[in-house]
């Protein structure tokens, strides 16, 4: 199982970034698009796990929500990963002192659980598309296409297998894991 533990997106805040990156398309020559039901902010990828690890996961996600509250996220601007004259463009996150407590409290209760810290750390993001190439440079992209501060809460963290149907590559939830303060 090819796995990571992610934020959701409301429908709402996805329904938003569609619409930014359909504005980013027209100052790009082509890219791979991310369809809008895939957007969520990585916590932690685990990659490859065995099945039986689940429960461990489980565990970790639990011990880890216990320690934090439900709290709000602010998108920042658009950006970009460059690899060469293409790469990733993404949706950032203004600082969170809640989103930074919550993914240190994930690493070390996956620790205890066995599994490895992220390597890269927290790069806080939400992949709007890859293999993105511009057609002049990255920057007019950003000049051209501004997002509003809009805010969203964050109220759980999923546990999310990647299926690859075909072409498609498909982010499956497995568990959902409410954080503290949590209302139905």
């Amino acid at each position: 199982m090819r796995t990571f533990i992610a934020i959701e997106l409301s429908p709402e805040v996805g329904e938003y970034l569609s619409e930014i990156q359909t504005e980013t398309q027209k100052y790009c020559r082509r890219g791979n698009y991310t369809p809008k039901d895939n957007f969520h902010v990585t916590l932690h990828f685990l990659g490859e796990i065995d099945p039986s690890d689940v429960e461990y996961v489980k565990e970790a996600m639990f011990e880890a929500a216990q320690r934090n509250r439900v709290f709000d996220l602010k998108l920042g601007q658009i950006g970009f990963f460059g690899r060469g004259d293409r790469g990733i463009l993404w949706a950032g996150l203004d600082k969170s002192h809640a989103l930074q407590r919550l993914f240190f409290g994930l690493e070390k209760s996956l620790e205890r659980q066995g599994f490895s810290r992220e390597k890269k750390g927290l790069s806080p993001h939400i992949t709007l598309g890859r293999e993105v190439e511009p057609q002049r440079g990255f920057a007019d992209v950003q000049k051209a296409v501004v997002m509003e501060g809009k805010s969203f809460t964050v109220e759980k963290i999923t546990l999310m297998e990647s299926v690859r149907r075909g072409p498609r590559l498909i982010y499956k939830p497995i568990f959902r894991q409410e954080l503290k303060g949590y209302r139905a």
